[in-house]
């Protein structure tokens, strides 16, 4: 990969890391459903820009459901109060295994011993931290958290079966789905009137929603459709492995977040565990040959 690709996976994985570190500064104004749904209709004028996928209705609904909306809800629930951002950027991760699982079981997709051992090793460190849950995470905090993982991991279900579509229009049309349901919620469970939320919110906190939606979504979808378009996706999609380094790293600088012994020791057994899911198979085939 020559060092302008490497670069814009820096500027993806600096802007996927940090965008946690943002979502906690906008859900300290705002309750986490009003804040999906605000978040997600802030990217609707860009539909004038990017024509439809041209895919299924429902395959548009399903990651608009999933991903979109099921994700963050739970994310954002969990990130409220129950998980600092640090840790919500690594446990989200384990999608990536959850991935794997979902696949084998609905796609009928093998699963390599390598990446059993990997989903393992992932499942230990969980254990340790719900097992260590404290001020930094609560049990419910991972059980949300983890949730969200599932969401995602079954909308990426969806995109198995999608080919060569390119994700920025997928996620912008997607986002058609979160706005009404999210806001709807808000208003029934979450107090206040959101409109009258959304007038209180403070310049810091409308920057990190716009850096929550255009940032992360509008930059790093482009970038990264960018990259897999030039490169095997086997050679990208690799450094996500980073995306929670940046995440822990973003959190302890600007919020001052601090993992305590156990977290380290779990996030240390997490990310070996999804090592050897993602990259096991890359090994065992370079191995081979």
């Amino acid at each position: 990969m020559p060092p302008r690709d490497l670069l814009l996976v820096a500027v993806v994985i600096l802007a996927w890391g940090s965008n946690f570190t943002a979502m906690k500064l906008a859900l300290d104004e705002l309750p986490p459903f009003l804040f999906v749904g605000l978040r997600f209709l802030i990217l609707l004028p860009l539909l004038a820009l990017l024509p439809r996928p041209q895919i299924p209705w429902w395959k548009i609904i399903a990651v608009g459901v999933l991903i979109n909306m099921g994700q963050f809800a739970f994310l954002f629930a969990a990130m409220r109060a129950d998980v600092t951002a640090g840790l919500a950027s690594l446990l989200l991760q384990a999608q990536a295994p959850l991935t794997i699982l979902l696949s084998a079981l609905f796609l009928g997709e093998r699963v390599r011993g390598i990446q059993a051992f990997g989903i393992a090793v992932a499942v230990l460190g969980l254990v340790i931290f719900g097992l260590g849950a404290g001020g930094n995470l609560t049990q419910i905090g991972l059980a949300l958290v983890l949730c969200g993982a599932l969401c995602w991991a079954s909308g990426n279900l969806v995109l198995k079966g999608l080919g060569g579509v390119a994700m920025l229009p997928l996620f912008i049309w997607a986002s058609l789905i979160p706005p009404l349901p999210m806001f709807a919620l808000s208003f029934a469970v979450e107090g206040p009137d959101p409109v009258a939320t959304v007038a209180t919110l403070s310049a810091e906190g409308w920057a990190a929603v716009i850096y929550v939606a255009l940032i992360s979504t509008v930059l790093g979808y482009s970038l990264w459709g960018a990259l897999l378009a030039r490169h095997k996706a086997a050679d990208v999609t690799p450094f996500a492995l980073l995306i929670p380094v940046v995440g822990i790293g973003t959190a302890a600088w600007v919020l001052g977040e601090r993992l305590t012994p156990v977290e380290i020791l779990g996030a240390v057994v997490i990310m070996v565990g999804l090592a050897f899911s993602v990259l096991g198979p890359r090994w065992q085939r370079a191995k081979e040959a």
